[in-house]
């Protein structure tokens, strides 16, 4: 929507031009609500635009990745991917799996987990906890030795920056373009990570929604695991099963 608007409209205009609420078109932008197809037409129309869609395959080499680690254990992979990393980024998934069962790994090593074969940056761990349980998990963590380390915001969200010994976390109640975040946290499967004393076992969002998540997400670092998310879900395994792909 931002980029109809760099054409030279207001969204005050915009929003008269396409016979929407301004408040409407204001939600689309910022990711809080979803428009139709019916309604991105009617507002690129208004720009003197068309919307052209394109289906685009997913990157081949990237499947085949995906076909070749299913040997792989969770705990293995995520070793693979991130080297010297690892240590922390364990450190941070033990802090989680201590912590409870409501919280939700998203962003780049929950992508991670569900087989997206892109090196999950520097393998800090994003959680998602629904907004009435935020509090007890911040007390589950401290109790487990974590400590917080101050917060970063981005659009419209902000997220607890954390510490658990060596690894990083942030921690949100809040998830552009995800309207029922419960809905979110009850689709959520356990994915075990204690193969070779791994952390334990965390709680990881579908494919789907960490797709979903990332699309209209504010933070730089979750399009670079996009490629890889749709890669998953073009894949033979995740055909093949009809539902979420395991870990």
């Amino acid at each position: 929507m931002r980029g109809l608007r760099e054409r030279g409209f207001t969204q005050v205009e915009l929003a008269r031009r396409a016979g929407v609420a301004r408040e409407t078109l204001s939600r689309w932008e910022s990711g809080a609500q979803r428009p139709s197809l019916e309604d991105l037409e009617r507002v690129v129309a208004a720009t003197g635009a068309r919307l052209e869609l394109q289906i685009v395959p997913a990157e081949r080499e990237l499947v085949a990745m995906i076909d070749e680690e299913c040997v792989l254990g969770p705990s293995e992979r995520l070793r693979g991917l991130l080297g010297r990393r690892w240590p922390a980024c364990r450190a941070a998934l033990a802090a989680v799996a201590e912590a409870g069962e409501f919280a939700v790994l998203v962003g780049p090593v929950a992508a991670a987990l569900r087989r997206a074969p892109q090196r999950p940056g520097t393998g800090r761990v994003d959680v998602l906890v629904a907004p009435r349980r935020r509090e007890e998990f911040a007390e589950l963590l401290m109790r487990g030795g974590g400590w917080p380390d101050g917060f970063e915001q981005a659009g419209g969200e902000r997220r607890e920056r954390w510490r658990a010994g060596s690894g990083a976390l942030t921690v949100r109640d809040v998830a552009t373009g995800i309207d029922d975040l419960d809905a979110l946290v009850g689709r959520a499967s356990e994915v075990s990570l204690t193969e070779d004393r791994g952390p334990g076992t965390v709680r990881v969002a579908t494919v789907e929604d960490l797709l979903a998540i990332a699309e209209r997400s504010p933070w730089s670092e979750d399009t670079l695991y996009m490629a890889g998310l749709r890669a998953v879900l073009a894949s033979s395994h995740y055909r093949a099963s009809g539902r979420q792909l395991a870990a």
